[in-house]
This record gives structure tokens, C-alpha cells and sequence, in this order.
């Protein structure tokens, strides 16, 4: 009896080891092991899901991130549909036949401007659709599907430069901080000289499919959260219309400006921080998610 009950205890005691051998505390190197899913999009017909998986690139100190899609209904795995490995807001188009995002490629071994692309959910290669100096971003479709209006801090400046530019031309790097927020984590400095406004093209369904996009709002301050009126007539936004609005609470105020362009009116406003703003299927109320 004596005998087992020695081995029973060197057994537990071999198995105690070996458990807290495999138990230990977290540390920055499992970082690298991370997988995240973001951005979820649930198509028009409830089938698909389309999401962005976010994985670290350890040898540039940042992330990859790719386009990937699954039954809804949850009865097969995740296959990825883009190739990239910087792309994500995926946007499904109304009929769900086509899917727009934003992929970041890199020119010359740096990271170039973010451009739209299309995707068709029928088969084939994704395909380029702005190319505008200063990116494009946050795709977002009209109801009726043939229109899709983005942000870009391009400015006709930039356009005519564009046109002229040579070869031998760079743009200077000196910067004149006059600021106090001038720069963002992960984005780095902040060009106030080149504010998001709000763009509209033309939606291709094939890569011959060309058209110039259109700048519908300007001015000094950026624009973001971009709705559609269900009639597609109207670009709803929001705006903080201060040259620096940290030093105190800002409200949120919203405006809209017709999708042909022209002089934006004020809608309402409210003492209460937002985001992801977004019209009810009736048209006559908003949501967001609010900081009071």
C-alpha cells in the first residue's frame, strides 16, 4: 500500500511539472500571434458575411490585413476574397453582386496613397477605381447602387500639380507645426492643409468601366460619417466647423449637401460626441453611438 501510494504521488507530483511548466504570463512577443476580425458586413440577402482579418507583421511593425467572407449561417469556413495585404472597409453593393474597399499598396517600398477598389462576388480579379494624390476611403453606396461616395483630402491644386508634374519633382518634407494636435498614433502627422471632403464616382461593374470622380464639398474643415438620403438626391455628413476643436467639447452637427454638389445647409446639432452615424430605413431618424 505504501508503495502506491509513493508512485500515485510522484505521479501527481510529475503532472503538477508539467502544468505549471505550460501555464506563464503573457508577454509582447504573443502579440505577434494575435488574429483579429473587424469591419463585419452582412451582405443584402442575409447570406454573407464579409470581414476584415487583422493579423502583425513583426518585420514592419505593423499589420496586414486582408478581406475574407462566410456564410452567415455559419456552415462552412471562412475563405479569403482579396489578395492585398492592406485592405479592408469591404462595402457590399445594394444588389450584393459586387463588393468596393480600400487597399493600401506600397510605391517604391513605402506606403502609397489608399484607393478604392471593386470586387465582383461573380468571380475574378479585383480592380482599381480612383487614383487620386491623396487616397480615397470609406466607400459608401447610393441606394439605387450606381453611385458611391468616399472621402480624400485631394484638393484641384493637387489635381493640377498632378497633371503637371515631372519625374524629377518631389514634394518637400519641411513642415511648419503650428498646431498643438499634429500628429495621430498609427497615421502619424496630421495635414491640415488637406482636409476630407466628400467625393462621389461613378460604381464600375467591370474594370473597363472608367469615370473621373466628382468633389461635392470644400472648404478648410473635413467631413465624415456620409449617408445617403434613401432617394440618393442628398450626402448627409457631419462637420466640426472649429479651426481647433480639442481644447473643448465640440458638438455634433449635421449637415447635408446634394449629391450634384453646391453649398452645404445645417440639419441639427447636438451636445453630444458621435460616430458611426446612420440614417433609419425610413429616412426621418439618425443613429449613432454618442459620448455624452
Amino acid at each position: 500500500m505504501r508503495k502506491i501510494l509513493v508512485r500515485l504521488t510522484l505521479v501527481l507530483l510529475v503532472l503538477s511539472v508539467v502544468a505549471s511548466a505550460q501555464k506563464r504570463s503573457i508577454t509582447e512577443k504573443d502579440l505577434f500571434d494575435f488574429t483579429w476580425v473587424a469591419d463585419p458586413q452582412i451582405s443584402p440577402d442575409g447570406s454573407m458575411v464579409a470581414f476584415v482579418r487583422v493579423t502583425v507583421n513583426a518585420k514592419k511593425d505593423g499589420y496586414d490585413t486582408s478581406i475574407w467572407a462566410v456564410p452567415a449561417a455559419g456552415n462552412e469556413e471562412p475563405h479569403r476574397i482579396t489578395s492585398g495585404n492592406r485592405d479592408g472597409s469591404p462595402r457590399w453593393s445594394p444588389d450584393g453582386k459586387f463588393l468596393a474597399f480600400v487597399r493600401l499598396t506600397e510605391k517604391d517600398g513605402k506606403p502609397d496613397a489608399p484607393q478604392l477598389f471593386m470586387l465582383s462576388m461573380a468571380g475574378g480579379d479585383s480592380w482599381q477605381f480612383t487614383s487620386l494624390i491623396k487616397g480615397a476611403g470609406g466607400p459608401v453606396w447610393s441606394p439605387d447602387g450606381k453611385w458611391i461616395a468616399f472621402g480624400s483630402g485631394t484638393s484641384p491644386e493637387d489635381l493640377a500639380k498632378q497633371d503637371k508634374k515631372t519625374p524629377s519633382e518631389h514634394d518637400s518634407d519641411v513642415r511648419v507645426i503650428a498646431r498643438a494636435v499634429y500628429r495621430s498614433n498609427g497615421s502619424g502627422y496630421i495635414d491640415y492643409t488637406h482636409p476630407q471632403h466628400i467625393w462621389i464616382i461613378s460604381a464600375p461593374r467591370t474594370p473597363e468601366d472608367k469615370a473621373a470622380p466628382k468633389q461635392i464639398t470644400s472648404g478648410q474643415f473635413s467631413e465624415g460619417d456620409f449617408n445617403w438620403s434613401k432617394d440618393g438626391s442628398t450626402v448627409y455628413f457631419t462637420s466640426e466647423r472649429v479651426a481647433e476643436p480639442y481644447y473643448e467639447l465640440q458638438p455634433t452637427t449635421i449637415y447635408s449637401v446634394a449629391a450634384t454638389g453646391g453649398e452645404p445647409a445645417r440639419i441639427t446639432s447636438f451636445d453630444v460626441s458621435t460616430g458611426s452615424l446612420s440614417l433609419s430605413p425610413d429616412g426621418k431618424r439618425f443613429a449613432f453611438v454618442g459620448s455624452p
